[in-house]
Parts: C-alpha cells; sequence; structure tokens
C-alpha cells in the first residue's frame, strides 16, 4: 500500500500583523486614535524588552537588529535626558523625554514583531492603499467641492485636507509619507502604467496641499525612485534624465496653471528663494529671523541646549519689549531639524543625531540589495522626515517623533531580515 502524498500547507500571509502594525499610519488623521495606538505598542514593547533581558544569554546576540535600533535610540533619547538638567521648563522636558522613551518602547515592539513574522511587503501594500486614498480624497476635494465621505472643504482658502484636521496637516503628511507607494510599487515590481499613475496621483495631490515642506520632502524622494526605476535600467541613460524630469515638470505646471491657489503657493516660494521678502506672506517671511535668533540662543547653550520643548521661553527675549507671542508663525520650535537640535540639546545632540545617521548608513551599506530594496517603502519617510527638509513640524513633537522611531523599527527591521526578499 502506497502512502498517500500530504498536501503542501501554504503558508500563512501575516495580513493580521501587517494590520496591526498598519494602524498608527491609518489612524494618523486623528491624534487621539493615533496615540492610543502607539501607546498599545508601548505596552508590548514592555513586556518584550522584558523577555529579552529575561533571556539575553540564549537571544541571539549577534541579531544587528538588536543592537542598531537600541543604539540608534540611545543616540538621540541620552541627550534629551542630558538637556533637563538645566532646562528653564524641567517638568515638560522631562515630559516630552518620557513620551520619546515609550516611542522607542513602542519601536522595539514593531522590530521585535517583524522578526518573529516577516510582514514587510503586506505592511507597505496596506500603507500604499491608505496614502492612495488620502490623496484622491485630496484631489476629489478640490475638484468636486466634497471628498468621499460628501464632508465639504474645512479650510475655507479651498486647499484640500483630505481626512485630516487642516490643510497643512495633510500636505506635510502627505509629502513626507508618498514615497511609500512609490516605492513599494517598485519592491513589488509592477508595471511602468501603475508607477506612472500613482506618481501622477501623489504629484497632483502634494501639490494642492499647502506645505511647501512637503513639496520638498516629496521632491527629495522622487530624486532617487526615478533613479532606480527609469535611469538605472535604461541602455541609454540620457533619454530618461531628459525625459522624465520634463514630464513630471509638465504635469506640475498643469496643475499650478489650473489651480490659482497653488500657483499662488509657488510664487511665495519664488520670492523666499529671490529675497523678495516684501512680496512675501507674513509666517514665511520670520523664517529668516527666527533661524538667525536660534543659532544666537544655540550658542549661549552649545553643550545641551535650552532643554526639549523649551524653545518658546528662550525664544521669548528676543521679541519686542511687552509684544505678545507671534500668532502668524508658531515659535515653539525653529521649523528646522538641525537648529531644532542643536538648540534643544546642544553639541551633544548634534553629535548623537549624526551616530545616529552613521549607524544607519553603515548598517545600510551592510545590508544586501534585496534588504535594501525591502527597507525603501519604509526607510525613505525616515529620510525625509530626519533632514532639513522638515521645516513645519518640531523634531520631538508627539507625531512626528512616534513616526520616525516607527519607520527606524520598521527600516531596521528589513535592513537584518534574513529569509527570502526576493
Amino acid at each position: 500500500m502506497t502512502a498517500k502524498p500530504q498536501q503542501a500547507i501554504a503558508p500563512s500571509q501575516p495580513w493580521l500583523l501587517a494590520l496591526a502594525l498598519s494602524l498608527p499610519v491609518i489612524l494618523l488623521p486623528n491624534a487621539h486614535l493615533f496615540s492610543l495606538s502607539f501607546g498599545v505598542l508601548a505596552i508590548l514593547g514592555v513586556f518584550m524588552l522584558i523577555g529579552l533581558l529575561r533571556h539575553r544569554n540564549t537571544y541571539n546576540g549577534d541579531d544587528k537588529a538588536l543592537q542598531v535600533l537600541p543604539r540608534c535610540f540611545l543616540f538621540i533619547w541620552f541627550p534629551m535626558l542630558i538637556s533637563c538638567i538645566d532646562a528653564s521648563a524641567t517638568e515638560q522636558a522631562l515630559k516630552v523625554t518620557g513620551l520619546y522613551l515609550s516611542y522607542g518602547l513602542a519601536a522595539l515592539a514593531v522590530a521585535v514583531l517583524l522578526r518573529a513574522q516577516a510582514a514587510f511587503k503586506q505592511v507597505a501594500i496596506l500603507l500604499s492603499i491608505i496614502i492612495g486614498i488620502w490623496a484622491f480624497n485630496g484631489v476629489a476635494q478640490v475638484a468636486l467641492g466634497i471628498d468621499m465621505l460628501n464632508k465639504p472643504l474645512v479650510d475655507p482658502e479651498g486647499y484640500a485636507n483630505s481626512f485630516f484636521a487642516t490643510s497643512q496637516e495633510f500636505g506635510f503628511y502627505i509629502g513626507a509619507l508618498a514615497a511609500i507607494p512609490l516605492y513599494t510599487l517598485y519592491l513589488m515590481g509592477a508595471n511602468r502604467l501603475s508607477h506612472l499613475l500613482v506618481t501622477i496621483l501623489l504629484i497632483v495631490a502634494v501639490f494642492l496641499g499647502r506645505a511647501r515642506s512637503g513639496w520638498i520632502m516629496f521632491a527629495v524622494a522622487l530624486l532617487p525612485y526615478f533613479y532606480l526605476l527609469y535611469i538605472k535600467p535604461a541602455k541609454r541613460r540620457i533619454i530618461p534624465i531628459v525625459i522624465v524630469p520634463v514630464f513630471f515638470c509638465s504635469i506640475a505646471m498643469a496643475v499650478m496653471s489650473l489651480s490659482p491657489l497653488v500657483q499662488q503657493q509657488v510664487t511665495l516660494t519664488k520670492n523666499a528663494v529671490s529675497g523678495d521678502y516684501e512680496q512675501f506672506n507674513n509666517m514665511t517671511h520670520n523664517y529668516p529671523e527666527l533661524w538667525k535668533d536660534t543659532i544666537e540662543i544655540a550658542e549661549q547653550h552649545w553643550v545641551n541646549g535650552v532643554g526639549v520643548d523649551n524653545f518658546l521661553p528662550a525664544f521669548m527675549p528676543y521679541l519686542a519689549p511687552n509684544a505678545p507671542v507671534p500668532t502668524h508663525i508658531d515659535v515653539s520650535h525653529p521649523h528646522h531639524v538641525w537648529l531644532e537640535v542643536a538648540v534643544s540639546t546642544g553639541v551633544i545632540g548634534l553629535l548623537g543625531l549624526l551616530l545616529a545617521y552613521a549607524a544607519m548608513w553603515r548598517l545600510w551599506c551592510s545590508a544586501t540589495p534585496a534588504q535594501q530594496k525591502l527597507a525603501l517603502p519604509m526607510l525613505m519617510p525616515l529620510l525625509v522626515l530626519w533632514w532639513p527638509v522638515n521645516a513645519s513640524h518640531a523634531f520631538y513633537s508627539a507625531p512626528l517623533a512616534a513616526l520616525s522611531l516607527f519607520f527606524l523599527a520598521f527600516s531596521v527591521a528589513a535592513l537584518t531580515y534574513r529569509g527570502d526578499v526576493k
């Protein structure tokens, strides 16, 4: 009697884990639910940290993910803790530092969960769908006056806000996260038509958001994407080098010609670059002066800074006597990543940030091409959030810090993944 051949068991796709890990970004438009999702991950991170410490003699000590992620976190968190020593508002500095610790625990949970069950592609696909919905909803708002849920525009000026409370939030986050769908298509080997349609949708959505920082971040993310997709595989690279930028610049010009609001925003940006501050809006007109004052404050507190989330008390003496706090510009942070790190945590913080950059660069160089490709959908948002192109949100603020550490954990896990990453 011959034995019946056993049926092959198909490996289960970790879509449930992918959905759980995608919730923080899915819930990003709602601040309370966003914080709740990270709180749950932080609680999981506590138990995972206890488990790792209890079995520190038995788990794989050569696991790069458990080496690089804590190092990058500590490079940023320790300067925050040191800055609390002589902060003017010590209680607030300690509060922000403690919250950052919870985000680090959430990041540990993300990395450990991805090590247990590889859901890299599934997370990238789900987040790409969500961001695509955000983009389509924003375009529909401007084109039709209502969104997918039949809700009118929130911004009276007519800028898209999609599911977010304000158009500024939508413009910033769509610009920062628009890299995810593009690099996910590249990861999955999608055809050129899919790349083209998604890129056009994202370009239009990013332009219809009112955040210039979103425009810059999206442009930075597009450069390596264009190289990987069009220039690198071309036999004659001069052709895509000329044609691709011309084509997508034509899309941008068409959006500007059809939208007076976008055209006005571009004009204001040109005035900023040319130094014509008389025609520049009040908000951005104050940025150069704000950055100049920030440098002076950083020079006075160059060792460990003024403390995280303590910029406003340090900036108040630079206002005119009895002058109220400006309402047309947020002076709670310097609107520049590196300047904020320098003034908040001093040279110690800048050194720590550079060490975090170096650790990630070293990990990138040691990873295989397959691992690098797997990490790109989440590594590019981290890149644009941690570079000076981020000029709208505070580096240590709750949503930006939580998102940064989420993408950091995902990238580290992907760059150290040893499974099948074809």
